[in-house]
């Protein structure tokens, strides 16, 4: 029976490996929607004021938000509703319900100009297949067609849900007339508008009722070709008509300016985003995917390329195969280390009991569709070295019952039975102290809570291999043993000899050998200055990115034309294997571990693929270096990916109603960053101001002549970027109608004062210059930055790499909170530091639960108070360790850490309570406490330095994965120094409590 379970499980666990999703990251949803409202023509301050005020009182009715932020933009209104992070994940979408019934009840209170507000509630999907179509020597529309079909082929593909496409440009149909022509046939633009509005718009003829049915009726079919719009007849009030192409130039165009653009290794092209179904192998839709595109490759002309930007299944696989790698390494530990310490038999042993550990670890991850991703791979990789511990105990018990000459039958099961209660709740414990990770609402909690779910998982499952498989299987690996005397004859070597010589001194001087540990605790506390802390470690990827801003008003063709060449330079650096550069903003969200700005037509991003991940470092400074010295009037950022969960790592924020006392406050902060060298990329997310040409309307001048000023705003929009009319629908390609003047202004802004004004039924048209007295530039913000209905501002910064948001702010934090701030006015921090202490705080808000549970566990356990706090007086000494391993490595402490000090904590308290039940057990078998202290410590040295060793082996995977390098130091010197501490100090501690007479030793020491 009980092979037949372990072959299925072993053969179930290959299976469950083959289908179990296989992820990058975990499919965390970002809990945040945004709403976007369109309002042409106002500036930045009449956006914030009429628009984003408006909603942002209603949203602010909304149950469950946590906080609301904005960004009004000129003709633009960005607001993000952020929920609060205790909403669990099926509340959303009643959320999002919500969110829509809010912004359409506040829809009647907005001005008249204003758009249709859109809410986005998935703003935030991950495209992890991002590919890049150039086309060499084709037309953009050609480009565009061909991603289309490309697009509609891949969406077929089983595992794929939705797609994105970037760096298309907006296909328009201009009609461009001549002031001058029209004036001199008497025809006003605004018939031409009247005219193509009336034949696009949709109309609604009612219906007719014949006999028993109800007829629609229609009015035949809108326009739908540009020849059509050509011979569209333009009536003119005095009688007659013209044939629109005859009195204007009817041509299709792309919209002026360009919303976005995108450059593949120096050609123009398109990004496809491809995000998948939820919970699937990705690598084998990666699979699918190449085989679909090299279909397409076959059927697409010559020219037309399907890059690769970024490729998750390609990464997901580079990670499972690391994994299994190091599973075949933890194994090959286990059996090495316990070869040498217990022999080849214990190792092969305890080894298959890790290897059935994890098949069924894999079986329960399957059926409760917990995928594999960076995380749960991790905590798989963390639980190794754990899950031998009960295996251990109950396998050297065995070995030990053999050696001392113990029935063969009995021997094997006696271990089990005596510790199955004991190993059972310290497993519980282990479990528990990851507890504050799984319950801990904050994003970064919620990002790593699939570890805690891997670990209960796994420890639980160990200790049942350990009671059942361990025991089945020794008769197997164990040959019968000859009786070798009393059990205490198994510890008498050299080993275990310095070991009881050290015990005793310790128990024979135990006030003076407690005040020592408590000094070494102390000490270690203190040298937790010299611990360097940070929030997340970057990951180490052969890519990284580039965030590229050119002053706010920069015309994004400007950008363009930057975008194409850094991306030709940075082509020729050596190493460089691909550069994909956007402008606008950037091309998706494809990693959940990178920042994501709004973008602009001040913004280009850059995406670097290196050709190994070692050559990162060694480009980013060339890079930083080149920009520096040929872009000075740009911002920019070198980014690695990462927890990106704020703009900067250092944002000092101010709140209150004037911009100019804002400004002011946050220059202040700026002139402080600036003088710390630690500090660079110094900036705020106001940014600076930008110019605006303003005529000034003269409603003496303009009434007379029966113009108006919305007059005046539509003849300059005609003369500048065009004015929509209508629109064309060809199939489901809605194409703009643009009207416009073949007028160039150029860079000469007075020829702006001699632009033609029509009024809506005037017969000819009058310059500016006599409706408008002066022509003003005026200087306002372009963006206006608010956070719960009130004006604020960031002061920002990044780190000089080797260094530590927490580290950087701490020396010039006191001088920021110096700054005056007038009444009304408010500071706090924002950023990487900020986001860590929330990350901490969450974590830690459930810690108390944890140890009580632990505490009720213990007492449970051993029926009384006393050797609980012996176990709960140790915790503290897991500090000397972590610290020691932190200081000496020079790694940070980050949030993965801290996670690995819960995760050791709890690994001490389980050999506490182990080594405290044997003492209890030898007591029971009648040896008075100090000898039973003594054995006990000497019957747990082994189990606890093999279970300690291969678990600080184990880790050693770790050490090279950027996110859990921390954990990994702080479990492995935390272990190293715990393993000393649980083996000698609880028994000198217990000495202490229990009032053991030591003295007894010292007699006995001289009687030999």
């Amino acid at each position: 029976m009980i092979s037949t379970i372990l072959f299925a499980v072993l053969f179930g666990g290959i299976i469950a490996y083959n289908k179990i999703g296989k992820l990058e990251d975990a499919e965390i949803p970002i809990k945040a929607a945004t709403v976007v409202t369109v309002y042409p023509g106002a500036t930045a301050h009449e956006v914030e004021l009429e628009v984003t005020d408006v909603l942002e009182k209603a949203i602010q009715k909304l149950e469950n938000v946590d906080d609301i932020t904005s960004v009004s933009r000129p003709g633009l209104s960005i607001i993000t509703v952020n929920i609060q992070p205790t909403v669990k994940t099926p509340r959303l979408p009643q959320l999002w319900d919500h969110l829509r019934r809010k912004v359409n009840d506040a829809k009647g209170s907005l001005p008249s100009g204003a758009m249709e507000p859109i809410v986005n509630d998935d703003f935030a999907d991950v495209y992890g297949i991002l590919y890049a179509v150039t086309a060499d020597k084709y037309s953009h529309e050609e480009l565009i067609k061909y991603t289309e079909y490309v697009e509609r082929e891949l969406l077929g593909v089983d595992g794929v849900r939705r797609s994105q496409v970037f760096g298309e440009h907006t296909q328009t149909i201009d009609i461009v007339f001549s002031s001058e022509k029209l004036a001199g046939l008497s025809v006003n633009p605004m018939l031409i508008a009247a005219a193509i509005q009336n034949e696009t718009a949709i109309i609604n003829p009612g219906s007719v009722d014949v006999g028993k049915e109800s007829v629609r009726v229609g009015v035949g079919q809108k326009i739908t070709s540009v020849e059509e719009i050509e011979n569209l007849l333009i009536q003119v009030p005095d009688g007659g008509n013209f044939r629109l192409g005859d009195i204007a130039a009817v041509k299709r165009a792309y919209l002026e300016p360009k919303n976005e653009a995108l450059y593949y290794n120096d050609k123009p092209g398109l990004t496809l985003g491809l995000s998948n179904e939820s919970g699937i192998n990705v690598v084998k839709l990666g699979e699918r995917l190449d085989e679909k595109i090299t279909e397409l490759q076959k059927e697409l002309p010559a020219g037309i390329e399907i890059n690769r930007v970024y490729y998750q299944p390609d990464r997901v696989d580079k990670a499972v195969s690391n994994f299994m790698l190091n599973l075949a390494m933890s194994v090959g530990i286990v059996i090495v280390v316990l070869m040498f310490a217990m022999g080849l038999r214990s190792g092969l042993l305890i080894s298959s009991g890790l290897v059935f550990t994890i098949m069924g670890t894999l079986i329960v991850m399957l059926a409760i569709g917990l995928p594999l991703h960076r995380v749960s791979l991790a905590a798989i990789i963390l639980a190794m070295g754990m899950l031998v511990d009960n295996a251990i105990v109950v396998a050297d018990g065995i070995l030990v019952d053999l050696k001392s000459g113990m029935d063969r039958n009995k021997a094997f099961i006696h271990t089990a039975k005596k510790t199955a209660l004991p190993l059972l709740g310290a497993t519980a414990v282990a479990v528990l102290a990851f507890l504050p990770l799984r319950m801990s609402p904050n994003a970064a909690g919620e990002f790593l809570s699939s570890l805690f779910t891997v670990l209960i998982i796994s420890l639980s499952l160990s200790w049942i291999f350990a009671m059942i498989q361990t025991p089945f299987n020794a008769k197997y690996f164990y040959r019968k043993e000859r009786p070798k005397g009393e059990h205490a004859v198994a510890y008498n070597n050299k080993f275990y000899r310095g070991f009881e010589g050290f015990l005793k001194w310790g128990i024979r001087h135990k006030l003076i050998f407690t005040a020592i540990s408590f000094v070494v605790l102390v000490f270690a506390f203190w040298s937790f200055r010299f611990v360097k802390v940070d929030f997340m470690s970057k990951i180490d990827y052969d890519q990284f990115y580039i965030e590229y801003y050119l002053p706010q008003g920069s015309d994004i063709k400007t950008v363009e034309k930057d975008v194409q060449q850094i991306q030709q330079d940075i082509l020729k650096m050596d190493g460089v294997k691909s550069v994909t550069a956007s402008a606008g903003r950037p091309a998706a969200r494809y990693l959940l571990l990178r920042h994501m700005p709004t973008g602009g037509s001040n913004y280009a991003d850059f995406i670097v693929e290196t050709e190994t991940t070692d050559r990162v470092n060694g480009i980013i400074p060339e890079i930083q270096k080149y920009l520096n010295n040929n872009y000075p009037d740009a911002f920019f950022r070198v980014l690695e990916y990462g927890a990106a969960f704020s703009d900067a790592d250092i944002e000092a924020q101010f709140t209150g109603p004037d911009p100019a006392v804002l400004k002011d406050l946050a220059t202040q902060a700026k002139k402080i960053f600036l003088d710390e060298p630690t500090a660079t990329e110094v900036t705020d997310n106001w940014k600076n101001q930008t110019k605006k040409i303003v005529p000034e309307y003269s409603v003496e001048k303009a009434q007379p002549l029966g113009l108006t000023r919305s007059d005046m705003g539509n003849s300059i929009l005609v003369a500048t970027n065009g004015m929509p009319i209508g629109a064309v629908y060809q199939g489901d390609r809605m194409l703009p109608i643009v009207l416009r003047t073949d007028i160039k202004l150029g860079d000469n802004l007075e020829q702006l004062m001699s632009v033609p004004v029509w009024g809506q039924n005037s017969k000819g048209s009058v310059p500016l210059s006599q409706i408008a007295d002066t022509l003003k530039v005026k200087w306002d913000y372009e963006l206006v930055n608010r956070l719960n209905n009130q004006r604020s501002i960031r002061a920002q910064c990044n780190t000089v790499k080797g260094h530590t948001a927490a580290e950087v702010q701490a020396k010039f934090q006191q001088k920021v909170e110096a700054i005056e701030l007038p009444d009304g006015y408010k500071m706090n921090w924002e950023g990487a530091t900020a986001q860590s202490g929330e990350a901490n705080q969450a974590l830690f808000t459930f810690l108390p639960l944890a140890v009580g549970l632990m505490a009720i566990i213990i007492i449970g356990l051993f029926n009384n108070l006393k050797q609980p706090v012996i176990i709960f007086l140790i915790v503290p000494s897991a500090f000397i360790g972590v610290v020691l391993g932190l200081v000496t490595t020079g790694t940070f402490l980050t949030f993965a850490g801290i996670i690995g000090a819960l995760g050791l904590i709890g690994m001490m308290i389980k050999n506490a309570v182990v080594l405290l039940d044997e003492i209890n057990q030898n007591i029971r078998e009648g040896k008075d406490r100090l000898t039973a202290t003594i054995d006990s410590a000497l019957s747990r040295l082994r189990p606890v330095m093999m279970a300690s060793l291969t678990t600080i082996l184990g880790m050693a995977p770790l050490l090279g994965d950027s996110m859990f390098n921390s954990t990994a130091v702080v479990i492995m010197f935390g272990l190293a120094v715990g393993s000393i501490i649980t083996l000698v100090v609880v028994p000198v501690l217990y000495t202490v409590l229990y009032q053991v007479d030591g003295r007894s030793l010292e007699k006995s020491e001289n009687n030999k």
